[in-house]
């Protein structure tokens, strides 16, 4: 049996991604010196921040069972699986190649089509990639290129900005639903699962900026643990490094491309390269053995939650 995996130019480079970070650390800082920071953090703290991020976990669960809930409803804890599975697979695997998870795990619990729940994923994908650009943009209102008195209107503009892509969306359905050719059809099609109306639109924004907010908090604290960085300083790192996860280039389990994304944000302050290398490794380590703790966790506790198909083939 061929092994697909191991002949994929994507594991590959996701492969020399990670040797090379590897090798760069510990030339540039040396690895017992880089775990050596966790001991200057309380054992306390770091639980507070496990916690807000299994918080993180059941809030985009909500964002999906909220997009999601007619095929969904009732099944909260099974969406949290699924969830859950994707956001492991999505971390863990190169190139984006994670996201493929989430289209087939919806087919198997929840009989949702690809062609509904693959532009869904995409369209709240692109919903994560404007929270994250409105967060640094707040972030950084100070440092804004415009006039003090025109700060807080931007703001204003760039939070209700994504509202002004419903109207647009909903011209484009009209305009496929006026043309009966296949195409037309094809494309009405995939567009089947967006939101329509304003209210499901507005919670979709709402969810995904409250989880971003919450997670880019718990990244911007662990930085400033590692660093003699302000908040909002360490926040822009911990921006730029999940911009990182969003963006189609991606490594093994993130490796080399999330420490790049933090170095990006973290640089321009005058931080040092090797200090700042080390914290976004730090960092990085915390994201993954979060995921690998929570996911163990959750997993487990719904171990007994099978597909529908599942349970059929079994008698069940």
């Amino acid at each position: 049996m061929r092994l697909t995996v191991l002949t994929s130019w994507k594991f590959w480079a996701g492969v020399l991604l990670l040797v090379a970070l590897i090798w760069l650390v510990e030339d540039s800082y040396g690895w017992q010196a880089v775990l050596a920071s966790w001991q200057s953090i309380p054992p306390q703290s770091l639980a507070i921040a496990l916690g807000l991020m299994l918080v993180s976990y059941l809030l985009r669960a909500v964002r999906f069972y909220d997009f999601f809930h007619h095929h969904c409803h009732g099944h909260f804890i099974r969406l949290l699986r699924v969830t859950v599975l994707h956001n492991f697979f999505n971390n863990m695997l190169p190139m984006r190649s994670g996201e493929t998870a989430f289209p087939l795990l919806m087919k198997q619990h929840f009989s949702l089509p690809y062609r509904h729940s693959a532009p869904a994923l995409l369209w709240l994908r692109l919903l994560d990639l404007y929270a994250l650009l409105a967060l640094a943009a707040f972030s950084l209102q100070d440092r804004l290129p415009l006039p003090q008195q025109l700060v807080l209107p931007a703001l204003i503009l760039l939070l209700v900005a994504p509202l002004l892509v419903l109207p647009l969306q909903n011209a484009l359905n009209r305009f496929l639903a006026g043309h009966h050719k296949s195409w037309a059809n094809k494309a009405a099609e995939l567009m089947h699962a967006l939101p329509k109306s304003p209210w499901p639109f507005i919670r979709a924004l709402f969810w995904t900026l409250l989880n971003w907010a919450l997670k880019v908090a718990v990244y911007a604290w662990l930085l400033s643990q590692f660093l003699p960085l302000s908040f909002s300083r360490s926040w822009m790192g911990a921006t730029t490094g999940e911009l990182s996860s969003v963006l189609p280039v991606h490594g093994v389990a993130g490796a080399g491309t999330y420490e790049a994304g933090i170095l990006a944000g973290l640089l321009p302050w005058g931080v040092d390269a090797g200090a700042a290398l080390a914290a976004a490794v730090n960092l990085h380590l915390f994201v993954l053995g979060s995921t690998l703790l929570l996911t163990g966790l959750i997993t487990l506790l719904t171990q007994g939650l099978k597909a529908p198909q599942q349970a059929a083939d079994k008698g069940l």
